[in-house]
């Protein structure tokens, strides 16, 4: 059991995301099914309806698994009890109330009914990302109270916080103060997605990203006992925190330009919006050497995993898609087509994969069960149908929207001709999203197995394994240089399609060919580095 009995706060909200993440990935399923077949839900739910529950359950089970993890560490960071378990207790009643009246009160746009009071639209808003009414926002904002006032509470002197911890708390506030501009409502519809934006990115490339930081600094420092993890982990938060105060911010520019705002915002939002994950990545990589290097055996083997993820997709997904679709000369083409999911969806499935690691991270502790053999085996395989399903995803909807870009925006066909020209990829994206899905039930299986059933299987030990290519860290700067390769390669890619060879000639074999090679390389280069990081430090110990 954990040292401080109101860590076990933390349970109800780490359910609470497990069954969210699954309605999430649910309605990932139904979208898919839908490009299959338009008529599937016909008279009952449309499709932007069915991505409103896509998106919204993706939010809150990624707060309510922060919010686990929050209620998890902090006493162990402040060595006391949780202060107001009473608001703990209010809060997950609170999170309950607005998943259930987000989730019944969203189909409220297909009709176009709600509740206005002094001009507010309190059931339903309707704008992307943020459709959750004035009334749920009300509860959104009671929640973040509880939290910040649990947290400042317990905590002891901020005098006394270390770096990473300073990093988590200013991510949390972020987050709350940046919920309010994209919910402030406005008769201009420009002025509106102006502010909407200020919470869709700011979330995105600010405020959850310096907390994730800062949590998943705080873990390293956790499970890898070596003085040199802190410095390692204070040096890269600092420049994190720089990082999405600068180019974070400026980096808004790539969806500025697109509602009317001046032309020199895609310029500056796509040459450095994509640097903000670096410091994370590198903060990781480091601490993950150290922990190599003591050659001791790593103390939770899901949690290291799925950190590897939120690493390798952060890498990836965050920063060299982001690069082949905010390209100013890229981003021309790519805006309004399927480039775009490519990149999204697995800069989501990094910061899911970093809900995850904390789930597991508390579990074992929470449960009083040892981390046996069954938990790390489901869990792997949970990690690497998540992770392959992932890259099959996202690569097939990059190649989907490169062939988009042709028919869409080049040759301005009528949307149903769209739709066919994108049909041969949709096969991919089922199939990616079904093994995504199959990860999930591996990952729910193994955390309520721990949750619900007593666990007498033998602790986990790995086994030893002889000395290759996918358990060690050689060669692992010279795969990184190599992916910004592929990148680049894709960045030319849809560049390539302004250029008269494509536009006079017709030569559509170049920029096909070209996203074709970027988005496969990618997708290898991902295994193979999250292989080599994540074996590498699970069977180091044990290398013979």
């Amino acid at each position: 059991m954990p040292e401080y009995r109101s860590q076990m706060l933390a349970l109800p909200f780490a359910v609470v995301a497990l069954v969210l993440f699954f309605v999430q990935l649910v309605a990932g399923g139904l979208l898919a099914l839908y490009y299959l077949n338009p008529d599937l839900l016909s008279g009952i739910a449309n499709f932007n309806l069915i991505r409103a529950y896509h998106i919204n359950a993706l939010i809150l089970w990624l707060f309510s698994a922060t919010f686990a993890a929050v209620f998890y560490l902090t006493p162990i960071l402040a060595k006391r009890e949780l202060w107001g378990q009473s608001l703990v207790k209010l809060l997950a009643v609170v999170l309950v109330l607005v998943v259930i009246g987000i989730f019944a009160t969203l189909p409220l746009m297909q009709s176009g009914t709600n509740i206005w009071i002094a001009n507010q639209p309190m059931l339903v808003e309707g704008k992307e990302y943020v459709e959750a009414g004035r009334l749920w926002d009300i509860f959104i904002f009671i929640g973040f109270i509880i939290v910040a006032v649990v947290v400042l509470k317990t905590l002891p002197s901020p005098k006394e916080w270390p770096l990473a911890l300073w990093a988590l708390v200013i991510g949390a506030a972020g987050t709350f103060i940046l919920y309010i501009p994209g919910n402030l409502f406005f008769k201009s519809v420009v002025v509106s997605e102006y502010f909407r934006w200020w919470t869709v990115h700011y979330w995105v490339e600010g405020s959850l990203e310096v907390a994730y930081a800062g949590a998943i600094g705080l873990v390293l420092m956790l499970l890898i006992p070596d003085p040199r993890v802190k410095k390692v982990v204070d040096k890269y938060i600092f420049y994190d925190v720089i990082l999405a105060a600068t180019s974070g911010v400026i980096g808004q520019g790539h969806h500025y330009f697109w509602i009317g705002t001046p032309t020199f915002w895609i310029l500056l939002g796509g040459v450095i919006s994509v640097l903000e994950i670096v410091p994370l990545a590198l903060m990781a990589l480091e601490s993950l050497r150290i922990a190599k290097e003591l050659k001791q055996p790593f103390p939770n083997i899901p949690s290291l995993y799925f950190m590897v993820g939120i690493l390798i997709f952060g890498f990836i997904g965050v920063s060299l898609l982001g690069l082949i679709q905010t390209w100013p000369w890229t981003n021309w083409w790519e805006h309004g087509t399927w480039v775009t999911p490519s990149h999204g969806h697995e800069c989501m499935m990094a910061f899911a994969m970093g809900g995850i690691a904390l789930l597991y991270l508390a579990l074992p502790d929470l449960t009083g069960k040892p981390i046996d053999r069954t938990l790390v085996l489901w869990s792997k395989r949970a990690f690497w149908l998540m992770f392959i399903g992932q890259v099959i995803l996202a690569s097939t909807f990059g190649l989907a929207g490169t062939v988009q870009i042709y028919h869409y925006w080049i040759l301005a066909e009528p949307w149903q001709k769209v739709l066919e020209a994108r049909f041969p990829f949709v096969p991919g994206i089922v199939f990616g999203g079904a093994m995504v899905f199959l990860g999930y039930l591996h990952l729910a299986a193994s955390m309520f197995r721990h949750l619900l059933m007593p666990v007498e299987g033998e602790e986990y030990k790995p086994a030893a394994v002889k000395k290759s290519f996918l358990t060690t860290f050689d060669h692992f700067p010279f795969l990184v240089v190599l992916a910004v390769f592929f990148a680049l390669i894709g960045t030319t890619g849809l560049w390539s399609f302004s250029s008269s060879a494509v536009l006079e000639f017709g030569n559509l074999w170049i920029p096909f060919a070209l996203s074709a090679i970027a988005y496969v390389g990618l997708g290898v280069l991902a295994v193979i580095m999250a292989s080599k990081l994540a074996r590498g430090i699970e069977y180091g110990h044990y290398i013979e």
